[in-house]
Protein backbone atom coordinates (compact mmCIF):
# COMPACT_ATOMS: atom_id res chain seq x y z
CA UNK A 1 0.00 0.00 0.00
CA UNK A 2 2.83 2.41 0.87
CA UNK A 3 4.49 1.79 -2.51
CA UNK A 4 1.23 2.30 -4.38
CA UNK A 5 0.63 5.53 -2.51
CA UNK A 6 4.14 6.75 -3.39
CA UNK A 7 3.57 5.89 -7.05
CA UNK A 8 0.20 7.62 -7.23
CA UNK A 9 1.53 10.75 -5.56
CA UNK A 10 4.53 10.70 -7.87
CA UNK A 11 2.39 10.34 -10.98
CA UNK A 12 0.14 13.13 -9.75
CA UNK A 13 3.13 15.41 -9.35
CA UNK A 14 4.49 14.40 -12.72
CA UNK A 15 1.24 15.28 -14.41
CA UNK A 16 0.46 18.47 -12.53
CA UNK A 17 3.74 20.30 -12.06
CA UNK A 18 5.81 21.76 -14.90
CA UNK A 19 8.90 21.47 -12.65
CA UNK A 20 8.97 17.75 -13.47
CA UNK A 21 8.37 18.12 -17.21
CA UNK A 22 11.88 17.06 -18.21
CA UNK A 23 12.27 14.37 -15.54
CA UNK A 24 11.40 10.69 -15.36
CA UNK A 25 9.89 10.14 -11.96
CA UNK A 26 10.70 6.96 -10.00
CA UNK A 27 8.34 6.08 -7.17
CA UNK A 28 8.57 2.29 -7.24
CA UNK A 29 11.02 -0.29 -5.87
CA UNK A 30 11.78 -1.68 -9.33
CA UNK A 31 14.24 0.93 -10.60
CA UNK A 32 15.22 -1.25 -13.54
CA UNK A 33 11.91 -0.81 -15.36
CA UNK A 34 12.64 2.92 -15.55
CA UNK A 35 16.41 2.81 -16.01
CA UNK A 36 16.51 0.15 -18.75
CA UNK A 37 15.36 2.64 -21.40
CA UNK A 38 17.70 5.45 -20.32
CA UNK A 39 19.11 7.80 -22.93
CA UNK A 40 21.69 10.55 -22.87
CA UNK A 41 20.38 13.61 -21.04
CA UNK A 42 17.73 11.78 -19.01
CA UNK A 43 17.15 12.82 -15.41
CA UNK A 44 15.63 10.14 -13.18
CA UNK A 45 14.06 11.82 -10.17
CA UNK A 46 13.31 9.55 -7.21
CA UNK A 47 10.32 10.52 -5.11
CA UNK A 48 11.16 10.78 -1.36
CA UNK A 49 10.57 7.51 0.48
CA UNK A 50 12.08 4.15 1.35
CA UNK A 51 12.73 1.68 -1.46
CA UNK A 52 13.95 -1.93 -1.29
CA UNK A 53 15.65 -3.09 -4.48
CA UNK A 54 14.28 -6.43 -5.79
CA UNK A 55 17.35 -6.78 -8.05
CA UNK A 56 20.63 -5.07 -8.83
CA UNK A 57 19.97 -1.91 -10.83
CA UNK A 58 21.91 -2.04 -14.12
CA UNK A 59 23.07 1.31 -15.49
CA UNK A 60 23.95 0.10 -18.99
CA UNK A 61 23.11 3.07 -21.21
CA UNK A 62 25.62 5.87 -21.80
CA UNK A 63 25.30 9.60 -21.51
CA UNK A 64 27.72 12.13 -22.94
CA UNK A 65 29.85 14.89 -21.45
CA UNK A 66 27.20 17.44 -22.51
CA UNK A 67 24.23 15.23 -21.65
CA UNK A 68 24.97 12.84 -18.77
CA UNK A 69 22.33 10.57 -17.30
CA UNK A 70 21.39 11.61 -13.77
CA UNK A 71 19.68 9.88 -10.84
CA UNK A 72 18.75 12.14 -7.93
CA UNK A 73 15.86 12.94 -5.55
CA UNK A 74 12.82 14.55 -7.14
CA UNK A 75 12.29 17.07 -4.35
CA UNK A 76 13.29 17.95 -0.82
CA UNK A 77 13.05 14.90 1.41
CA UNK A 78 15.11 11.79 2.03
CA UNK A 79 15.39 8.94 -0.45
CA UNK A 80 16.53 5.72 1.23
CA UNK A 81 17.43 2.76 -0.96
CA UNK A 82 17.64 -0.52 0.94
CA UNK A 83 19.98 -3.06 -0.65
CA UNK A 84 19.31 -6.68 0.47
CA UNK A 85 21.86 -8.19 -1.94
CA UNK A 86 25.49 -8.07 -3.05
CA UNK A 87 25.23 -5.02 -5.34
CA UNK A 88 22.87 -2.05 -5.37
CA UNK A 89 23.71 -0.16 -8.58
CA UNK A 90 26.06 -1.63 -11.20
CA UNK A 91 27.40 1.09 -13.50
CA UNK A 92 28.41 -0.16 -16.95
CA UNK A 93 27.76 2.81 -19.24
CA UNK A 94 29.55 6.16 -19.40
CA UNK A 95 28.65 9.56 -17.99
CA UNK A 96 26.30 8.72 -15.13
CA UNK A 97 25.71 11.05 -12.17
CA UNK A 98 24.17 9.57 -9.02
CA UNK A 99 23.66 12.11 -6.26
CA UNK A 100 21.75 12.91 -3.10
CA UNK A 101 20.59 9.37 -2.21
CA UNK A 102 21.03 7.17 0.85
CA UNK A 103 21.94 3.51 0.38
CA UNK A 104 21.69 1.08 3.30
CA UNK A 105 22.81 -2.55 3.25
CA UNK A 106 20.10 -4.70 4.85
CA UNK A 107 21.41 -8.25 4.40
CA UNK A 108 20.94 -10.83 7.12
CA UNK A 109 24.53 -11.92 6.56
CA UNK A 110 27.18 -9.17 6.36
CA UNK A 111 29.06 -11.15 3.73
CA UNK A 112 26.12 -10.72 1.34
CA UNK A 113 26.03 -6.88 1.33
CA UNK A 114 29.09 -6.02 -0.72
CA UNK A 115 28.59 -2.82 -2.74
CA UNK A 116 26.19 0.09 -2.97
CA UNK A 117 27.93 0.82 -6.30
CA UNK A 118 30.01 -1.38 -8.56
CA UNK A 119 31.64 0.71 -11.30
CA UNK A 120 33.06 -1.56 -13.97
CA UNK A 121 34.78 -1.77 -17.33
CA UNK A 122 33.47 0.92 -19.65
CA UNK A 123 31.85 3.14 -17.00
CA UNK A 124 34.09 6.13 -17.69
CA UNK A 125 33.21 9.55 -16.26
CA UNK A 126 30.91 8.22 -13.54
CA UNK A 127 30.12 10.68 -10.74
CA UNK A 128 28.96 9.51 -7.29
CA UNK A 129 28.23 12.67 -5.31
CA UNK A 130 26.67 13.67 -1.99
CA UNK A 131 25.26 10.25 -1.14
CA UNK A 132 25.16 8.38 2.19
CA UNK A 133 26.42 4.79 1.99
CA UNK A 134 25.87 2.77 5.15
CA UNK A 135 26.57 -0.85 6.09
CA UNK A 136 28.48 -2.26 3.12
CA UNK A 137 31.79 -4.14 2.91
CA UNK A 138 33.03 -2.07 -0.03
CA UNK A 139 30.42 0.62 -0.57
CA UNK A 140 32.09 1.71 -3.82
CA UNK A 141 33.87 -0.93 -5.90
CA UNK A 142 35.76 -0.22 -9.11
CA UNK A 143 37.18 -2.94 -11.33
CA UNK A 144 37.85 -3.94 -14.93
CA UNK A 145 36.09 -6.18 -17.41
CA UNK A 146 37.44 -8.38 -20.17
CA UNK A 147 35.38 -8.10 -23.35
CA UNK A 148 36.51 -10.09 -26.41
CA UNK A 149 39.87 -10.60 -24.68
CA UNK A 150 40.32 -6.83 -24.35
CA UNK A 151 40.66 -5.22 -20.90
CA UNK A 152 38.48 -2.24 -20.00
CA UNK A 153 38.72 -0.20 -16.79
CA UNK A 154 36.57 2.76 -15.69
CA UNK A 155 38.53 6.02 -15.97
CA UNK A 156 37.92 9.61 -14.85
CA UNK A 157 35.57 8.60 -12.02
CA UNK A 158 34.63 11.23 -9.41
CA UNK A 159 33.69 10.20 -5.85
CA UNK A 160 32.80 13.44 -4.08
CA UNK A 161 31.04 14.65 -0.96
CA UNK A 162 29.77 11.27 0.21
CA UNK A 163 29.31 10.03 3.77
CA UNK A 164 30.42 6.40 4.08
CA UNK A 165 30.38 4.44 7.33
CA UNK A 166 29.14 1.29 9.03
CA UNK A 167 27.01 1.30 12.15
CA UNK A 168 28.81 -1.71 13.58
CA UNK A 169 31.79 -3.93 12.68
CA UNK A 170 31.30 -6.08 9.58
CA UNK A 171 31.02 -9.74 10.61
CA UNK A 172 32.65 -11.20 7.51
CA UNK A 173 35.93 -12.57 6.24
CA UNK A 174 35.37 -10.78 2.91
CA UNK A 175 37.51 -7.70 2.17
CA UNK A 176 36.28 -4.56 3.92
CA UNK A 177 37.37 -1.30 2.25
CA UNK A 178 34.79 1.45 1.77
CA UNK A 179 36.25 2.55 -1.60
CA UNK A 180 37.96 -0.43 -3.26
CA UNK A 181 39.37 0.31 -6.72
CA UNK A 182 41.40 -2.15 -8.82
CA UNK A 183 42.72 -0.61 -12.05
CA UNK A 184 41.53 2.54 -13.74
CA UNK A 185 42.97 5.97 -14.44
CA UNK A 186 42.26 9.39 -13.00
CA UNK A 187 39.96 8.47 -10.13
CA UNK A 188 39.31 11.48 -7.89
CA UNK A 189 38.16 10.89 -4.31
CA UNK A 190 37.37 14.33 -2.90
CA UNK A 191 35.73 15.75 0.24
CA UNK A 192 34.24 12.49 1.53
CA UNK A 193 33.60 11.45 5.13
CA UNK A 194 34.78 7.87 5.74
CA UNK A 195 34.58 6.17 9.14
CA UNK A 196 34.01 2.95 11.11
CA UNK A 197 34.92 0.27 8.59
CA UNK A 198 36.07 -2.51 10.89
CA UNK A 199 36.34 -6.06 9.54
CA UNK A 200 35.30 -8.40 12.35
CA UNK A 201 36.35 -11.67 10.72
CA UNK A 202 39.22 -13.31 8.85
CA UNK A 203 42.42 -11.29 9.22
CA UNK A 204 40.49 -8.29 10.71
CA UNK A 205 42.42 -5.86 8.43
CA UNK A 206 40.40 -3.13 6.71
CA UNK A 207 41.04 0.10 4.80
CA UNK A 208 39.19 3.37 4.42
CA UNK A 209 40.01 3.47 0.69
CA UNK A 210 42.61 2.31 -1.79
CA UNK A 211 43.52 2.51 -5.46
CA UNK A 212 45.57 -0.47 -6.70
CA UNK A 213 45.96 -2.96 -9.57
CA UNK A 214 48.32 -0.77 -11.65
CA UNK A 215 45.91 2.13 -11.53
CA UNK A 216 47.35 5.60 -12.10
CA UNK A 217 46.93 9.34 -11.56
CA UNK A 218 44.53 8.89 -8.66
CA UNK A 219 43.72 11.74 -6.28
CA UNK A 220 42.70 11.68 -2.61
CA UNK A 221 41.90 15.26 -1.62
CA UNK A 222 40.21 16.87 1.44
CA UNK A 223 38.74 13.64 2.77
CA UNK A 224 38.00 13.23 6.47
CA UNK A 225 38.89 9.69 7.54
CA UNK A 226 38.19 8.59 11.12
CA UNK A 227 39.13 4.94 11.45
CA UNK A 228 37.56 4.67 14.90
CA UNK A 229 34.63 7.02 15.32
CA UNK A 230 31.67 5.40 17.08
CA UNK A 231 33.15 1.92 17.54
CA UNK A 232 36.66 0.52 17.98
CA UNK A 233 38.59 -2.62 17.17
CA UNK A 234 40.37 -4.55 14.45
CA UNK A 235 43.26 -3.29 12.34
CA UNK A 236 41.98 -0.26 10.45
CA UNK A 237 44.19 1.63 7.98
CA UNK A 238 43.42 4.99 6.43
CA UNK A 239 44.07 5.87 2.79
CA UNK A 240 46.26 3.72 0.57
CA UNK A 241 47.79 3.56 -2.86
CA UNK A 242 48.33 -0.14 -3.36
CA UNK A 243 46.27 -1.58 -0.53
CA UNK A 244 47.15 -5.21 0.05
CA UNK A 245 48.22 -5.51 -3.59
CA UNK A 246 46.78 -7.39 -6.57
CA UNK A 247 48.80 -10.25 -8.05
CA UNK A 248 46.60 -11.75 -10.76
CA UNK A 249 47.38 -10.00 -14.10
CA UNK A 250 43.80 -10.52 -15.30
CA UNK A 251 42.71 -7.91 -12.76
CA UNK A 252 45.58 -5.44 -13.17
CA UNK A 253 45.50 -2.67 -15.73
CA UNK A 254 47.71 -3.58 -18.68
CA UNK A 255 47.99 -7.08 -17.20
CA UNK A 256 50.93 -5.92 -15.08
CA UNK A 257 50.84 -6.01 -11.27
CA UNK A 258 54.43 -4.94 -10.62
CA UNK A 259 53.35 -1.41 -9.70
CA UNK A 260 50.10 -1.00 -7.81
CA UNK A 261 49.65 2.73 -8.42
CA UNK A 262 51.53 5.35 -10.44
CA UNK A 263 51.52 9.13 -9.98
CA UNK A 264 49.04 9.24 -7.13
CA UNK A 265 48.39 12.36 -5.02
CA UNK A 266 47.22 12.70 -1.42
CA UNK A 267 46.44 16.32 -0.69
CA UNK A 268 44.94 18.05 2.37
CA UNK A 269 43.29 14.98 3.86
CA UNK A 270 42.61 14.64 7.59
CA UNK A 271 43.16 11.08 8.81
CA UNK A 272 42.51 10.28 12.47
CA UNK A 273 42.24 7.54 15.06
CA UNK A 274 43.82 4.50 13.40
CA UNK A 275 45.71 3.38 16.52
CA UNK A 276 46.46 -0.16 15.33
CA UNK A 277 48.12 0.79 12.04
CA UNK A 278 49.09 3.62 9.71
CA UNK A 279 47.08 6.52 8.38
CA UNK A 280 48.65 6.19 4.92
CA UNK A 281 49.99 2.97 3.36
CA UNK A 282 51.92 3.10 0.08
CA UNK A 283 52.45 -0.34 -1.47
CA UNK A 284 54.48 -0.30 -4.71
CA UNK A 285 53.14 3.19 -5.28
CA UNK A 286 55.50 4.92 -7.71
CA UNK A 287 55.87 8.72 -8.00
CA UNK A 288 53.49 9.55 -5.15
CA UNK A 289 52.99 13.10 -3.84
CA UNK A 290 51.78 13.76 -0.30
CA UNK A 291 51.15 17.45 0.42
CA UNK A 292 49.47 19.26 3.34
CA UNK A 293 47.88 16.23 4.99
CA UNK A 294 47.13 16.09 8.73
CA UNK A 295 47.50 12.59 10.20
CA UNK A 296 46.67 12.25 13.90
CA UNK A 297 46.63 9.29 16.31
CA UNK A 298 47.87 6.68 13.85
CA UNK A 299 51.20 4.90 13.50
CA UNK A 300 52.03 7.35 10.70
CA UNK A 301 52.98 6.47 7.11
CA UNK A 302 54.42 3.30 5.58
CA UNK A 303 56.24 3.49 2.22
CA UNK A 304 56.70 -0.15 1.28
CA UNK A 305 58.55 -2.15 -1.37
CA UNK A 306 61.03 -1.06 -4.01
CA UNK A 307 58.32 0.13 -6.39
CA UNK A 308 57.36 2.90 -3.96
CA UNK A 309 58.74 6.41 -4.00
CA UNK A 310 56.98 9.31 -2.28
CA UNK A 311 57.61 13.04 -2.05
CA UNK A 312 56.16 14.34 1.23
CA UNK A 313 55.89 18.09 1.79
CA UNK A 314 54.20 20.25 4.44
CA UNK A 315 52.41 17.39 6.17
CA UNK A 316 51.65 17.00 9.87
CA UNK A 317 52.18 13.39 10.92
CA UNK A 318 51.75 12.06 14.43
CA UNK A 319 53.74 8.84 14.42
CA UNK A 320 56.57 8.20 11.96
CA UNK A 321 57.41 7.78 8.28
CA UNK A 322 58.73 4.28 7.68
CA UNK A 323 60.45 3.08 4.53
CA UNK A 324 59.80 -0.67 4.60
CA UNK A 325 61.20 -3.39 2.36
CA UNK A 326 63.20 -0.89 0.27
CA UNK A 327 60.44 1.71 0.01
CA UNK A 328 61.87 5.21 -0.55
CA UNK A 329 60.70 8.74 0.24
CA UNK A 330 61.89 12.35 0.33
CA UNK A 331 60.78 14.77 3.01
CA UNK A 332 60.34 18.53 2.68
CA UNK A 333 59.30 20.53 5.74
CA UNK A 334 57.02 18.05 7.50
CA UNK A 335 56.13 18.04 11.19
CA UNK A 336 56.63 14.43 12.27
CA UNK A 337 56.43 13.64 15.99
CA UNK A 338 55.44 10.64 18.06
CA UNK A 339 53.05 12.72 20.16
CA UNK A 340 51.40 15.97 19.06
CA UNK A 341 49.32 16.51 22.19
CA UNK A 342 51.08 19.79 22.95
CA UNK A 343 50.39 21.17 19.48
CA UNK A 344 46.80 19.88 19.36
CA UNK A 345 45.63 19.64 22.99
CA UNK A 346 42.03 18.92 21.96
CA UNK A 347 42.74 16.23 19.39
CA UNK A 348 41.10 13.44 21.43
CA UNK A 349 37.85 15.42 21.18
CA UNK A 350 38.14 16.02 17.41
CA UNK A 351 39.49 19.54 17.98
CA UNK A 352 42.51 20.25 15.78
CA UNK A 353 42.90 23.88 16.73
CA UNK A 354 46.67 24.38 17.21
CA UNK A 355 47.86 25.64 20.60
CA UNK A 356 50.40 27.87 18.84
CA UNK A 357 49.20 28.60 15.27
CA UNK A 358 52.48 30.26 14.35
CA UNK A 359 54.10 26.82 14.56
CA UNK A 360 52.17 25.86 11.41
CA UNK A 361 52.77 29.03 9.41
CA UNK A 362 56.08 27.96 7.91
CA UNK A 363 55.25 25.90 4.85
CA UNK A 364 57.90 25.27 2.23
CA UNK A 365 57.02 27.12 -0.95
CA UNK A 366 56.64 25.50 -4.33
CA UNK A 367 54.34 22.64 -3.30
CA UNK A 368 50.74 22.89 -4.39
CA UNK A 369 48.30 22.63 -1.49
CA UNK A 370 44.66 23.46 -0.80
CA UNK A 371 42.66 24.29 2.31
CA UNK A 372 40.72 21.36 3.75
CA UNK A 373 37.71 23.57 4.46
CA UNK A 374 37.36 25.54 1.24
CA UNK A 375 39.43 23.76 -1.39
CA UNK A 376 41.14 27.04 -2.22
CA UNK A 377 44.89 27.07 -2.95
CA UNK A 378 47.15 27.60 0.04
CA UNK A 379 50.90 27.87 0.38
CA UNK A 380 51.53 29.38 3.80
CA UNK A 381 50.47 26.62 6.20
CA UNK A 382 51.67 23.18 7.17
CA UNK A 383 48.90 20.58 7.38
CA UNK A 384 45.39 20.47 5.94
CA UNK A 385 43.89 23.61 7.52
CA UNK A 386 44.50 27.26 6.80
CA UNK A 387 44.36 29.27 10.01
CA UNK A 388 41.94 30.69 10.93
CA UNK A 389 40.11 27.57 9.80
CA UNK A 390 36.70 28.08 8.20
CA UNK A 391 35.44 24.72 9.43
CA UNK A 392 36.12 22.26 12.22
CA UNK A 393 36.10 18.49 12.50
CA UNK A 394 33.15 18.75 14.87
CA UNK A 395 31.16 20.74 12.31
CA UNK A 396 31.81 17.98 9.78
CA UNK A 397 30.62 15.37 12.27
CA UNK A 398 27.50 17.40 13.03
CA UNK A 399 26.66 17.41 9.32
CA UNK A 400 26.85 13.62 9.32
CA UNK A 401 24.81 13.04 12.46
CA UNK A 402 22.17 15.60 11.44
CA UNK A 403 21.09 13.15 8.70
CA UNK A 404 20.82 10.12 10.99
Amino acid sequence: MKRLFQMLIGLFLLGSSPAFADEILIADDDFNKFIKNAQAGDVFAVYPGIYRLPATVLLEASGTAENPITIRPSAAGKVVIEVPRAIGFKVIGEHWIIEGLEFVGVCGNDGDCEHAFQIVGTADHTTVRNNRLIDFNAAIKGNGQIIDEQQYFPDHVLIEGNQIFNRRPRRTSNPVTTIDVVGGRYWSVIDNFIADFQKDGGNTVSYAAFLKGNSDNGLFERNLVICEWRHQGGTRLGLSLGGGGTTDPRFCQGRSCKIQHYKGTLKSNVIMNCPADVGVYLNNAASTRMVNNTIINTKGVDVRFSGSFALMANNIIEGRINGRDNGRFREVNNIVERDLSELFPGKNNFDLSPYEPEELMRAARGYEGVDFCTGKPQEAWVGAFVEPAQCTIQQKLNEVTAKD
